[in-house]
């Protein structure tokens, strides 16, 4: 079992967190003995939010063995050709530690701006994975597509990963799963409650043998948001309220009509948020049902960095040592 840490890239008017405080994050976790450092997108976000490609450039140029990972990119809104450039650029500054979780996008702010109709969401991103899969890996061709045509492309210098670098697809409908499972390399999964996680991961690996592939090549890949303290309650007072502010957030984002406000109790079964041995129980329990690498979100919009590093460190000292063998 592998595992990562997301760093936070929201701006929020109650700290002054900094784009090199993140940077230096990161450095921290590969010391620590993480596998992977991870960031995501976002757009239209009233304090901020910071570029996920300048976030990965600006973590390449400061990291020697941990692995970088996207986790996700909203692949319709990018031209191909340009994205492929830039993961390809990205991989070579890694030497080829790089990962890159794609999904559909569902805020309609995030796609209609960038000129994407809802409704060519998948034909968009269908088009643009294969364009970006035949680029990366070395082809020179012309593509006469619904949404793409070009003439004699290629991307040169190509990145280190052989055949190319990988990606993972997102989401948790039926459909997305199955679009993981015959279009990328590995599955990010949207819902961490582990009964419901459970049923998406045999899902996965059965559509995987459904396409002919081997089942357990596929890489499952999860964020758990959550924190470690050294008592259950300092655990929980540490995240009161950034974490349930993001919670209500994102519920908003799916749902614009949500007028509710969620609590510790609504989003038990999916955060890992106790003392070490209550987290690493949690842990292991999704390593038993199937999962390769968890990636921990414990630093929230509005909290300040030393007290996520605090959470980070005791993952690294107390958690890491029992599933790293």
């Amino acid at each position: 079992m592998e595992f990562g840490v997301y760093l936070n890239q929201y701006g929020d008017r109650r700290t002054d967190f900094s784009f090199e405080e993140m940077i230096e994050q990161t450095t921290e976790l590969e010391t620590l003995g993480f596998d992977t450092a991870a960031v995501g997108e976002r757009h239209f976000y009233d304090d901020g939010f910071y570029d996920v490609f300048s976030c990965l450039t600006a973590m390449a140029a400061r990291v020697d063995q941990i692995d970088l990972m996207a986790n996700i990119i909203i692949l319709p809104i990018y031209h191909p050709i340009h994205l492929a450039e830039r993961i390809s650029a990205i991989d070579q500054l890694m030497n080829g530690r790089t990962r890159w979780g794609v999904s559909l996008g569902y805020r309609e702010s995030e796609l209609v701006n960038f000129g994407v109709p809802m409704d060519q969401r998948v034909p968009r991103f269908i088009e643009g994975l294969e364009i970006l899969k035949r680029l990366l890996e070395g082809e020179r061709f012309d593509y006469n597509g619904e949404h793409y045509q070009f003439e004699d492309v290629f991307v040169r210098p190509a990145p280190v990963q052989n055949p190319r670098p990988k990606f993972w697809g997102g989401g948790n409908a039926t459909v997305a799963i199955k679009r993981a499972a015959y279009r990328c390399d590995g599955f990010t999964a949207a819902v961490t409650i582990p009964e419901e996680l459970e049923r998406d991961i045999q899902l996965y690996r059965e559509s995987l043998e459904d396409f002919g592939k081997n089942p357990d090549e596929g890489d499952v890949t999860i964020m758990v948001d959550g924190y470690v303290g050294e008592t259950t309650e300092a655990a929980y007072d540490a995240v009161d309220p950034y974490l349930l502010d993001l919670t209500e957030k994102y519920i908003k984002w799916g749902n614009p009509e949500f007028t509710g406000r969620p609590d510790f109790d609504d989003i038990e079964e999916q955060t890992m948020i106790g003392t070490a041995d209550e987290v690493a129980k949690m842990v292991a329990t999704y390593r038993d049902i199937g999962v390769d690498h968890l990636i921990f979100r414990t630093q929230f919009p509005g909290m300040d960095g030393q007290t996520g590093m605090d959470s980070v460190r005791r993952f690294a000292d107390e958690i890491l040592p029992r599933f790293q063998s």
